[in-house]
């Protein structure tokens, strides 16, 4: 604690400017709790036999105490500001609390993360893969005789023979072509000829295999199960029918599929997930800087107007389509109403910028535009460019949206440079008599 301190009091008279930001305290607090939230639910552990742990519920029992910790720490940074003080920031230091800001957003991220990621991490520290990929033989093997999904003869000569078919049905397992009759067997499947010892080793092996995922294990002998299917008496498929056998098929295709892939955590390895997510955070960065760069009276109108536009743009877009009756073009429509919505702006940001007192609907507008501008650039290809009859989203338009997607932040981040002489001159503006 005495370190922070004295790091605070350094900050406050080497750097204000970052000192303001306040992400010296929100920063470790709030990697602590993202760290806290990992390791402790790790410690919790996990087995093949439990469910698979569930994302969701972790991720929406943790917004409510992040947005806390968001809203916290920006009332507790906004109280303090270098320029409204009458001192000077460069526009390094401008960029470098936009930064902060973002990395702020990124480790409540992180907080809402670290469950989820943990139990990804605690299913891939609980499994084998070699010893999985033997357990999805055993079932599969033994499925037939121990399910009865096809017919089992016993022969005169004391031998068994049965057709084996699948019971963890999984693409990227098995080579199965692309128009396949999942019902009937595999393709190229033989029948199976073995002896009784042969078949209740198979039973024997497919029970244990079962029974280490199975919250239900099967408590029949290979004996008993072997026996049913000779006097054809059974009264249920010992891991099929039973409950729970669906989330055990589930679960060892969810697991193979992830071993094949190396895709343990899922969407978290997804590039389009973490390109969407750091726009998003871009934004909620954004949003602080502005409000920045805002006397406190405009706080309130400014987050109003950033909320209200997507619906207010929609709603505009709706009554146009229905109105005009417009249904094969809607794409077109949409974008224009957008691009109607920046010009608008501009004009009204302009105004103000050329008057000779502070306009305030110029002020919050002028901030308004630069929150939308780095979406421009997709409006504009939607309304000049996009062909909805020839686009695939994994064809050529994966680079359009790639090239549209660092566009708009070249355009966000370049932005702050063209706007803060634009606030500047708001903030020296004389007031309306």
């Amino acid at each position: 604690m005495k370190f922070l301190k004295k790091f605070d009091d350094y900050l406050l008279h080497h750097y204000p400017s970052i000192w303001i930001t306040r992400v010296h305290y929100f920063l470790p607090l709030g990697l602590g709790i993202a760290a806290f939230l990992f390791f402790a639910n790790l410690a919790i552990g996990w087995k093949p036999s439990d469910d698979l742990p569930d994302a969701t519920i972790p991720i929406v029992l943790m917004i409510i105490p992040v947005l806390i910790y968001l809203v916290y720490w920006f009332v507790f940074q906004s109280r303090y500001n270098v320029a409204k003080s009458g001192g000077k920031m460069t526009i390094g230091f401008e960029y470098l609390n936009y930064f902060l800001y973002l990395l702020v957003f990124f480790v409540a991220f992180l907080i809402i993360s670290a469950i989820p990621l943990s139990n990804y991490h605690k299913v891939k520290m609980n499994l084998d893969p070699v010893e999985l990929e033997k357990d999805i033989a055993n079932l599969n093997l033994g499925n037939t005789l121990v399910n009865g999904q096809s017919t089992v003869i016993f022969t005169d000569f004391g031998m068994v023979e049965f057709e084996p078919i699948n019971y963890v049905y999984n693409y990227y397992s098995y080579d199965y072509p692309m128009e396949y009759d999942y019902s009937m067997p595999y393709p190229g499947t033989t029948i199976k000829s073995v002896s009784r010892n042969e078949a209740l080793k198979i039973i024997k092996d497919y029970i244990t295999s079962y029974n280490k995922y199975a919250k239900y294990p099967i408590s029949q002998s290979a004996q008993e199960i072997l026996k049913d299917r000779e006097m054809n008496t059974y009264s249920y498929n010992y891991g099929n029918y039973d409950e729970g056998s669906w989330e055990i098929q589930y679960k060892l295709s969810e697991f193979d599929e992830r071993i094949h892939n190396d895709e343990w955590y899922e969407v978290y390895q997804d590039e389009i997930f973490w390109k969407m997510m750091l726009g998003l955070i871009a934004f909620l960065a954004m949003i602080v800087w502005l409000f920045k760069q805002m006397k406190l009276r405009h706080f309130v109108i400014g987050f109003i107007s950033i909320c209200l536009t997507p619906l207010l743009a929609a709603i505009v877009g709706v009554i146009i389509i229905e109105v005009l009756g417009i249904r094969h073009n809607e794409e077109e429509v949409i974008s224009f109403t957008c691009l109607l919505y920046y010009a608008i702006l501009t004009f009204f940001a302009i105004r103000g910028y050329l008057s000779n007192t502070l306009n305030n609907t110029g002020y919050v507008m002028t901030m308004y535009l630069q929150f939308f501008l780095p979406m421009l650039p997709m409006f504009l290809w939607l309304y000049f460019g996009y062909d909805r009859h020839h686009y695939y989203f994994d064809g050529p338009e994966d680079n359009i949206f790639n090239t549209i997607y660092w566009i708009g932040w070249i355009v966000g981040l370049v932005s702050i440079l063209a706007f803060k002489p634009v606030y500047t001159k708001f903030g020296s503006l004389p007031a309306k008599n």
